[in-house]
């Protein structure tokens, strides 16, 4: 089957006019070897190889942004197909359209050694023309995204037909009324939080006192986190439970939505997310999509008011702007204590686990271990959960 891969040229577009002049597509990613002899058929193959050289080339990241950069390399190099469709944004509103027609090659010395050879339609797609859903599909942040259920969609653009978003066969009405709910996200986010050593819960809101008084929906976090310094020595967990006991974890709230598609909704979610996590470490706004035009004004938001920005997918997530840490305001843990059950249990666990002495933290951490939400045993449960609820894999 023939696919329709969004493809990003460059930070903002930069290599996209040089790209079409010249034939290619390409990627960096700050791999700088020949991929000749290590083009896995399998993406997570590719990734256990690079995932180290990459960290060794680009310090001070985490292994989940390492995991991203290596997919995106491994989608280019090998997963687009001889045939398959490019979109490549120009960064001045439209799509460059390309066929894939050859295999793999390496160009060292250059911005994108890593390339495809690829046959340039002479037609743009202008992004104004296309329906929202196919905007904020390849508008999503990230290197590569996956626009194939729009394949009738592009090519209708591509033909110069009209009024292509309201001539849908049955197929394809019954495929685009499949959706997945915001809650059917938690799952995916709080498995992905567990990988960077973070234990999360959900909030539910409509246990909240105040779920009928609207003043007081921008108080609850959708979910919230903690992460344990990792200390050994004894003397060292002895120093910290006598003088700071809480500088031995970092507590964190997600205010968690589906996508983000305008300035407006932007701003709305952020100072939502700002809103619920004014009482945490760390504030994150989280979305499943992301529309690629509002990274600028993220990157305002971010320096402004430290809130971070996190693009979750169902097989990662990207922390695209990093949250600013702060002291925890416990007057609002008060109140979200005397709001919430879920909040409350939260504390009360976690402060039984800071309190515990050194031969009970074990059994007070696995007690609060079974109040955070359950996470994925395997990339093949992950997946079929995704298939069930109908998310993007």
């Amino acid at each position: 089957m023939k696919k329709y891969i969004r493809v990003m040229l460059g930070r903002g577009s930069m290599y996209a006019k040089q790209c079409r002049e010249e034939g290619y597509i390409g990627a960096d990613f700050d791999v700088n070897v020949d991929l000749s002899d290590s083009l896995f058929e399998n993406w997570r193959d590719f990734n256990k190889k690079f995932i180290p050289l990459w960290m060794n080339n680009v310090p001070g990241k985490s292994k989940v942004t390492a995991g991203l950069a290596c997919g995106f390399l491994w989608t280019i190099v090998k997963g687009l197909r001889i045939g398959d469709i490019v979109l490549c944004p120009s960064g001045e509103g439209y799509y460059y359209v390309g066929i894939i027609d050859s295999d793999y090659y390496y160009v060292p010395g250059t911005s994108l050694p890593h390339r495809r050879a690829v046959v340039w339609m002479d037609k743009v797609v202008d992004r104004k023309s296309m329906s929202k859903e196919l905007r904020n599909s390849s508008g999503s942040i990230g290197t590569c995204s996956d626009v194939t259920k729009y394949a009738a969609e592009i090519e209708g653009l591509l033909n110069g037909s009209s009024g292509i978003h309201e001539k849908k066969d049955s197929s394809q009405s019954s495929e685009s009324s499949k959706h997945f709910d915001e809650r059917s996200l938690h799952k995916l986010f709080c498995s992905y939080l567990r990988t960077r050593g973070i234990y999360a819960k959900t909030i539910f809101h409509e246990k909240s006192s105040t779920k009928g008084d609207n003043a007081q929906k921008w108080i609850h976090p959708d979910i919230v986190g903690v992460q344990f310094e990792d200390f050994k020595n004894d003397a060292t967990l002895a120093l910290l439970k006598a003088t700071e006991p809480k500088e031995s974890i970092h507590i964190y709230s997600y205010e968690l939505k589906r996508r983000i598609e305008s300035d407006y909704q932007l701003k709305q979610c952020y100072f939502q997310a700002l809103s619920n996590s004014s009482w945490a470490n760390f504030g994150y706004l989280v979305a499943f999509e992301i529309n690629e035009d509002l990274d600028e004004e993220m990157a305002r938001l971010n320096n402004a008011f430290g809130i971070g920005i996190i693009l979750m997918q169902a097989n990662d997530s990207k922390i695209l702007y990093p949250a600013k840490e702060k002291s925890l305001d416990y007057n609002t843990i008060e109140k979200l204590n005397n709001l919430n059950p879920d909040f409350c249990e939260f504390i009360k666990k976690l402060s039984k686990v800071m309190n515990a002495s050194k031969d009970y933290t074990a059994d007070a951490k696995s007690s609060f271990e079974k109040i955070c939400d359950k996470i994925f045993e395997s990339d093949e449960e992950q997946e079929t959960y995704c298939k069930e609820h109908n998310i993007p894999f």
